[in-house]
Formats: C-alpha cells, structure tokens, sequence
C-alpha cells in the first residue's frame, strides 16, 4: 500500500512539473532553479556564438519569442542556467535569455573592459604591441592567475598578454 502512494506521489509530482514547464511564460519569466536535464558541466561557464546570426528567445523553446539577435560570431556568454538543449546566458552587460547549444561553442572568448595595453609577456611591461579598445572582441588562449593571453585578428593578427580582471569573459576556468 505505502508503495502504491509512493508512486501517486511521483506521478503528481511529475504532472505538477511538466505542467509548469509548458505553461506559456512571459519574457524572463522561464527561470529553472539551475539545471533540468542538462550537459552536466559547471554552471556558471563562458561560451561563445557559432554563428554570426544567432536569436536569443525569452524561454528554452522556438516557441519562444525572439528577445535578442545578436550578429557576432565568436560573441562571449555565461551560462547561468539549462534546460535539455537551451541554454540561458547572460551578456557582460546582463541582456539574458535562451540559446539552442547548436549555436553555442566552447571556444573561449572575452570583452575588453576599458583601454588597455596588449603586451608581449605579462613579465615585462614595456614597449605594449597594442592599445585595445573597451569592447573589443578577443580569443582567450589561456590564462593564469593574473593575465590572459589573448588573440585578437583584424587587419593583423596581434597576440599578447592583457590583465586578467580587464576582460569579461575570463574566468578562473580559464586557468591552463
């Protein structure tokens, strides 16, 4: 008998869930404590866009509206919470909202916070290779505990060191 109620209670529950997962949610209002049904990997983590048209929707379905398209590949997310396949990041300036991770890569990317200098090595601070603008998109190498060696490709390719707290993106994870 205590099993048969042992399994009422199961099915309610899970009735209650799926329930409360199809409702239709209003912008933002899709928040799962962290993860259901996700990757298994840390949360939070940094991503970065596959593609260079990418829509962020206001929960972790198409059915969603579209909040955001963003158009820059290579683009630097958090992953804050997951939902099977979606995945809600979250922007340096804290625009959030679902992706689908087809559209998502792990490859490692940051924001430039303020001016800055790219230097040869985070040893010697002398002759700078470069000044970096804030919001300048970089490719996070590696980094240690208090630089980051970074990639930046324009019309030349510039690699150098830049301070680790002067780019949104890097994260203790990112130490190799």
């Amino acid at each position: 008998m205590q099993i048969v109620k042992k399994i009422q209670v199961i099915i309610i529950l899970f009735l209650l869930l799926n329930y409360n997962i199809s409702q239709s949610f209003g912008a933002d209002d899709y928040k799962p404590k962290t993860v259901i049904n996700g990757s298994g990997l840390k949360i939070p983590r940094m991503v970065s866009l596959k593609s260079s048209l990418v829509f962020m929707r206001t929960g972790p379905g198409k059915e969603y509206p579209i909040k955001f398209d963003f158009k820059k590949i290579k683009y630097p997310f958090k992953i804050i919470a997951e939902y099977n396949n979606w995945r809600q990041v979250e922007t340096f300036n804290n625009i959030s909202g679902w992706i689908h991770t087809q559209m998502l890569s792990s490859l490692k990317t940051g924001l430039i916070l303020k001016t800055t200098l790219l230097y040869q090595s985070p040893l010697k601070l002398i002759n700078p290779k470069a000044k970096l603008l804030p919001h300048l998109l970089v490719e996070i190498k590696n980094c240690n505990t208090e630089w980051c060696k970074v990639e930046i490709i324009k019309n030349n390719t510039y690699i150098g060191w830049v301070k680790k707290d002067l780019i949104w993106g890097a994260t203790k994870n990112n130490i190799q």
